[in-house]
């Protein structure tokens, strides 16, 4: 990736996947007009039927994702600046010493925790795979023209191994990137090992589609183990706000997250 003179977050919603769908309602859509030409029959308007319900569908999805991209970024609603500023909010942190931002993608929470704490060193780790819109230089580009280059630091990380000492860090923040996490499924040993680099007493805000079965399929029970090995702890369902859109709070958006927050 190329750096940008301009500060560039990227959207949450790569447009390759907002794009993906309507390609293929497109594709479904000319299938069904063609179809046309062919002899009537049964199964001909059987065939009719599957391609108009499929192309609508794949466009109705495809005009979703592109509305809610244009919510999300911050060149329209800023809804993802939003978001992190209430992870910042959850953060109960005096800004002194340093901070870790685990999976920092386009470096926006990393850059974001900066200028808050401008006494502190912000760390962003990153995996940066191929199918994000995100890079170690993009971030570095975004540090520099928001003037916190010296106050941060990127490398590029797994989040289910972090490379660094137990207790290293002051505090921890994390934004939509567990359930994203390929090496480790086992989410609960994924936020221990978030934990593991913190100090004892340090505070954390980690938010997620906690929500979503999928990925936590008892939310309860890992609340509950968490609890045990922390010194503080807490949840709130951050579905319940008034700067997220209701167009947005749904499964393939905003419409599944939670945070915990507390101290180790």
């Amino acid at each position: 990736m190329k750096e940008s003179k301009k500060i560039d977050y990227a959207n949450w919603i790569p447009l390759k996947v907002a794009l993906a769908p309507g390609l293929t309602g497109g594709i479904l859509a000319l299938l069904f007009f063609l179809s046309f030409l062919l002899p009537s029959g049964l199964l001909i308007t059987v065939f009719q039927v599957l391609m108009a319900a499929a192309a609508a569908f794949c466009l109705l999805v495809f005009g979703y994702l592109i509305c809610a991209r244009r919510l999300l970024s911050y060149q329209g609603g800023g809804i993802q600046g939003k978001i992190l500023d209430n992870v910042l909010h959850f953060l109960s942190w005096d800004g002194n010493g340093q901070l870790l931002d685990i999976g920092c993608g386009s470096g926006a929470l990393t850059i974001k925790a900066a200028k808050k704490y401008p006494q502190a060193h912000v760390v962003g780790i990153d995996y940066w795979g191929n199918e994000w819109d995100y890079a170690q230089s993009q971030c570095e580009t975004n540090a520099a023209l928001e003037g916190v280059i010296k106050q941060t630091s990127f490398q590029k990380g797994d989040a289910a191994q972090l490379d660094f000492p137990d207790a290293h860090f002051d505090a921890a923040v994390s934004n939509f990137v567990f359930h994203e996490v390929r090496s480790q499924p086992d989410k609960l040993a994924l936020i221990r090992e978030a934990l593991r680099v913190l100090k004892p007493g340090a505070p954390f805000a980690f938010e997620d589609i906690f929500y979503s079965v999928k990925h936590y399929p008892d939310l309860d029970a890992l609340l509950a183990e968490l609890s045990k090995e922390v010194q503080e702890l807490h949840f709130v369902d951050t579905r319940q706000n008034n700067f997220v859109p209701l167009l947005l709070k749904t499964p393939m958006v905003a419409g599944n997250m939670g945070l915990i927050w507390g101290k180790k």
